[in-house]
């Protein structure tokens, strides 16, 4: 069957595009949220207005002020490609933001700007990731910060003048999608990548410590319970749990009906929540022995992928989570 009658021809599209009435409605996809002790909400996302994926992130005085903000507000820091994950650096002024352009950048608050279009400004930005910068953790904080890329190379870097200090460049063979800093350490940290190894390392040395874990499928996230055991959630769903004491008992804990993307430790106790390729949220409660109870189930808040999720500074029971319906939904988690 002849198509030809349905091809346009290239000098016809381009008049389509420079003819296009676009709107200015722009649709944020949320992917991640972090809540600083001071109370402060920074939530990044992705941005699709239909010809362009833009990104941007926004910091708010509380979690209430955050789910109080219409879905079409534009973010305080607006950037020109998504942006996967971003932290605090040390007061809630500063912020540190991975982009999908490869590029890391800090912004600052500019407090001394009274007008609303210039309240963050962009102190430094350097793209040395070949590819979307995925997952950024701290080190020492206001000191080093270490980042993992799609291009499967991990960055430590000194955050006052973002300069690389240690540069990976052949920590894994294909993406890294998460980086955890081991707790109570300021150079130990691990990492998870599609290649399916979950690797130990440190700042110290070159190379790797040890592999964790050699798994069948993708590495999806990692989350420290303490400063020896170790969670990690994959492509097939499944939660392993390893102990660096003894990194050959890797342990099956449970097992979710999509790949595990997020997970959120509680910081007073042995509660994770845990966000997958879908619309549910999980928290689940592990002890001592290794054995997981899910405690809390949703499926109804969130009508879209949920991608990321924080304990509330004030009520320890409360989980945050955003999504890409582009809504910040609170969630109420009942224990003992």
């Amino acid at each position: 069957m002849d198509n030809s009658n349905k091809i346009v021809p290239p000098h016809l599209n381009a008049e389509i595009y420079r003819t296009d009435t676009t709107g200015t409605t722009t649709q944020s996809y949320l992917e991640y949220i972090n809540i600083h002790s001071d109370g402060s909400v920074l939530v990044g996302s992705s941005e699709l207005t239909g010809r362009y994926w833009n990104g941007g992130a926004s910091v708010y005085k509380s979690i209430a002020e955050a789910q109080k903000v219409p879905l079409d507000e534009k973010p305080g820091i607006s950037l020109a490609s998504g942006t996967a994950d971003g932290c605090f650096i040390g007061s809630s002024t500063k912020v540190f933001l991975c982009e999908d352009s490869g590029a890391v950048s800090v912004w600052a608050n500019n407090s001394e700007q009274q007008s609303a279009w210039n309240l963050w400004k962009e102190e430094v930005s350097v793209s040395e990731h070949d590819n979307a910068a995925l997952s950024v953790d701290c080190l020492d904080p206001e000191h080093q910060y270490v980042t993992a890329g799609a291009d499967g190379v991990v960055k430590v870097w000194d955050i006052n003048d973002l300069i690389c200090l240690r540069n990976y460049r052949t920590a894994h063979s294909l993406i890294i999608y998460a980086v955890a800093v081991r707790p109570k350490s300021k150079t130990s940290f691990a990492t998870g990548s599609m290649d399916q190894y979950v690797t130990l390392w440190d700042e110290n040395t070159e190379a790797s410590v040890l592999d964790l874990l050699k798994n069948d499928c993708c590495i999806r996230c990692l989350a420290w319970l303490d400063e020896n055991r170790l969670l990690m959630g994959d492509e097939a769903g499944v939660l392993h749990l390893s102990d660096v004491r003894n990194p050959d008992d890797v342990v099956k804990v449970t097992q979710f009906p999509a790949a595990v993307h997020k997970l959120v430790v509680h910081p007073e106790c042995d509660k994770v929540a845990v966000c997958c390729d879908n619309k549910i949220v999980s928290v689940c409660d592990f002890t001592e022995n290794t054995e997981s109870k899910v405690i809390y189930h949703d499926r109804h808040m969130h009508n879209n992928y949920v991608r990321g999720a924080a304990w509330d500074i004030e009520d320890k029971k409360t989980l945050h989570t955003v999504g890409w319906n582009g809504e910040i939904k609170a969630h109420s988690v009942i224990w003992d």
